[in-house]
């Protein structure tokens, strides 16, 4: 898991550089919430890599749909994270109770959120990594 944190420390280093997607400013630190159980999901998130066409550019700008999932067997307030209809990885348990009140908020049993997805291109094989950002939480 510390490499994983390191990983994800070297991605969003403070920078100047910023990019315009869909005629809205991403800044990379605005993507802080991270994300758990990607190494499960290795196989979905490399078919949105590719479909994305982004091997090269080590990182995929987009949106992920926060999921309440009360079914789950290990944590009824179970936070499922996805992109594209493909299962991403999860809210940390220590914040998916806070998370469902926080989507029953606003309102529903699902949340849109802006999504970074990020992975070393020097890598044969990386680790690839979400963060999401979410206002107001």
């Amino acid at each position: 898991m510390k490499l994983f944190r390191n990983y994800l420390n070297k991605m969003t280093q403070p920078t100047n550089t910023s990019y315009q997607s869909n005629n809205e400013e991403v800044v990379d630190e605005e993507y802080t919430f991270d994300v758990v159980g990607e190494s499960f999901q290795r196989d979905h998130l490399v078919q949105l890599i590719k479909k994305y066409k982004s091997i090269e550019t080590g990182e995929l700008y987009t949106t992920a749909t926060l999921k309440l999932e009360p079914e789950n067997a290990f944590d009824q307030t179970a936070v499922m994270v996805i992109i594209d209809d493909l299962q991403v990885g999860y809210v940390p348990k220590s914040q998916s109770g806070m998370m469902t009140d926080y989507i029953k908020s606003k309102g529903g049993n699902t949340l849109q959120v802006p999504a970074r997805v990020g992975w070393d291109t020097d890598s044969p094989q990386p680790l690839v990594g979400v963060r999401l950002k979410i206002e107001g939480f």
